[in-house]
């Protein structure tokens, strides 16, 4: 059974994102965060010629560590947050706690929204447009089993590709900059392993255990770099023709010392 989350967008059947991060680096050098207004470095940030040209004041590249961590654990560290949550809180847009200098926005509520977080100037904005995590085992009247022979990681990550795919428009937009081709920041974990709150079964997921369980997600991420001290916009922009549904979140930062 499928769980969709996204950065606003919420438990939809059929709705989706997608991307496929590069594979972690094993080096790591400290990078200039050139949005920070006093040019701080950023700590065990790696830069790399993959660069986008276009987006590199704004968003690491999909190949930079973050204080220890690659984009894929990232992405694996924001899903085990978000099942974390409980029946109360998992409808509540909010920002997660991934680190000390580290927060996630999520929601999972559908439709258009303007939602406003304080943060200060040093910490980090881990950015996710759209996703989709994808969970085992499901209560067996949901038939959801592998075929014959597949493999269970194949198997979620097929059914999370296609959920993804079917996003065909997407557009994020920073303090009024375009990111030049959103579509070029998708993760497909790996299999990866976690333990939810068994209470998510009753409200949200019907596949959350309480017990270690595996996932993968699949979806749009990206690592933001510092901002200014100031007020701060991103916007997100979605369509899906198939559901003909299209999505817009205007998400509000105020950045303070």
């Amino acid at each position: 059974m499928k769980t969709f989350f996204s950065f606003k967008i919420g438990t939809a059947v059929g709705l989706v994102a997608l991307l496929l991060f590069i594979s972690c680096q094993p080096e790591e050098i400290i990078e200039t965060s050139v949005v920070e207004e006093n040019l701080d470095m950023t700590e065990n940030a790696e830069e790399s010629a993959t660069t986008l040209r276009n987006n590199s004041a704004l968003i690491f590249p999909t190949n930079a560590r973050l204080f220890g961590k690659c984009s894929e654990e990232w992405v694996i560290e924001f899903g085990k947050a978000s099942v974390s949550l409980d029946c109360e809180s998992i409808f509540v847009n909010q920002l997660l706690s991934l680190h000390e200098k580290v927060v996630a926005p999520f929601g999972s509520s559908i439709g258009d929204f303007t939602d406003e977080y304080t943060i200060t100037k040093n910490q980090f904005v881990f950015l996710s447009p759209a996703f989709i995590l994808y969970d085992y085992p499901c209560p067996a009247e949901f038939e959801f089993e592998p075929a014959e022979g597949q493999s269970l990681e194949d198997f979620l990550k097929e059914l999370a590709k296609e959920s993804i795919d079917a996003i065909e428009t997407l557009e994020v937009i920073i303090d009024g900059n375009i990111v030049y081709d959103p579509k070029a920041y998708r993760t497909s974990t790996d299999l990866f392993y976690f333990t939810g709150n068994p209470d998510l079964a009753e409200c949200y997921d019907p596949c959350i255990t309480g017990e270690e369980q595996p996932a993968i997600i699949d979806g749009y991420f990206m690592m933001l770099k510092k901002f200014k001290v100031g007020r701060h916009t991103v916007v997100v922009r979605g369509e899906v023709p198939s559901d003909d549904f299209k999505y817009e979140v205007t998400f509000i930062l105020n950045v303070t010392k």
